[in-house]
């Protein structure tokens, strides 16, 4: 792309909506705009990998194959209706709760539960404001439905694993 403006700076607020990205060999690929490396100028594109478009894998077009992108609606063409990142994510999380069935009232009920098993194996603790519960003053956080630990300490992180194990032998 011989443009004064960079791919990054041109095309950054359509991040997360369906384009056309030309490409120098004369064909197009369509897909969801992901992301585009602000150094190399790649483009990522989430890209229907099934039939039905309930699948998707991300596509990477190198920056000197592009020949230009095209927003979907105004490119004139008959896709196949590719949805926004927005509405991909909404989606997502929908499904997640389905497969998950849990509703609040378990979650909350866990959480408690999470509370009192800490409370009595003296693992110092505190629940924040989006449910979390942090751990040793911050060092580890577990999310809902509290059963996996971001923590970036190998070593705090196998001894969180086991006191989950621990305790969900224990509510299960």
């Amino acid at each position: 792309m011989t443009n004064e403006k960079t791919l990054f700076r041109q095309f950054c607020p359509w991040i997360g909506q369906p384009v056309r990205v030309q490409l120098q060999i004369g064909r197009a690929t369509d897909g969801v705009l992901y992301c585009i490396d602000p150094e190399t100028e790649d483009v990522a594109l989430l890209v229907p990998s099934g039939q039905n478009n309930s699948e998707y894998s991300v596509k990477i077009v190198l920056a000197h194959d592009i020949r230009g992108v095209e927003k979907e609606p105004l490119c004139g063409f008959t896709s196949v209706g590719l949805p926004t990142l927005a509405s991909l994510t909404k989606e997502l999380a929908k499904g997640k709760e389905c497969d998950r069935g849990e509703d609040a009232a378990v979650i909350h009920q866990r959480r408690e539960e999470l509370c009192q098993f800490l409370t009595n194996k003296f693992v110092p603790f505190e629940v924040v404001e989006d449910g979390s519960v942090r751990v040793f003053g911050g060092a580890a956080t577990l999310r809902e439905p509290f059963r996996l630990v971001e923590c970036g300490n190998e070593q705090l992180l196998r001894q969180l694993h086991k006191l989950l194990d621990e305790f969900g032998q224990l509510h299960e």
